[in-house]
């Protein structure tokens, strides 16, 4: 983990996320935020790769109570601008990360992350223990121009898992393209399914 760290430390010392903030990314951000606002999802949030959690502006126009960011980057963490009293700020990579005891959330954010993962689909499961009982997860993927790329593996794996209906339920589905970045992204909304006996 920290030779990993420290390569995504220097990525963000040199300015190579940098781009997260632009006004071309705000769509993104948007759609995620709206949809916690909507499903009363935003109250206490769990950001996993965080970055600079830039998300948790976007948020606070929803609703948002408490906010907990996990990154990777130390680097990245410090250029977060949050609010302490509300905000709680993690170094940790996704597989390792696990809440306070006792901590749940109303809603847990993947945004641009579950690549840097070996089993997405065993992630997505793990994390949903973390979840309020009415709770849920957002996800965003990039989608890849090559087929054959770790992050198009890693997209279809994630799409594959939450398709399983006796596992989540999609309150929503969609697919967003930018022609000014020549970029497209896939994001879902879902909601784990609760066993009732």
């Amino acid at each position: 983990m920290e030779e990993q760290s420290e390569d995504w430390d220097r990525q963000y010392k040199e300015g190579r996320w940098h781009f997260l903030n632009d006004i071309k990314e705000a769509a993104r951000y948007g759609i995620l935020s709206a949809w916690l606002s909507q499903t009363e999802a935003s109250r206490n949030v769990l950001d996993v790769g965080c970055g600079e959690a830039i998300l948790y502006h976007y948020l606070k126009a929803s609703g948002l109570q408490h906010y907990c960011g996990v990154d990777l980057s130390e680097t990245a963490l410090s250029k977060a601008e949050v609010n302490p009293d509300e905000a709680q700020l993690v170094q940790s990579d996704l597989e390792s990360f696990s809440p306070k005891s006792g901590q749940t959330f109303t809603a847990i954010i993947f945004n641009e992350v579950l690549y840097f993962c070996e089993d997405p689909e065993q992630q997505l499961k793990r994390y949903a223990e973390f979840l309020e009982p009415d709770g849920v997860i957002a996800i965003s993927m990039y989608t890849p121009a090559r087929e054959k790329s770790g992050a198009h593996k890693s997209l279809q794996k994630v799409w594959a898992e939450t398709d399983k209906a006796t596992h989540w339920q999609v309150l929503d589905d969609l697919e967003l393209n930018s022609r000014s970045k020549n970029v497209g992204w896939k994001l879902r909304l879902v909601k784990p399914v609760r066993s009732t006996g």
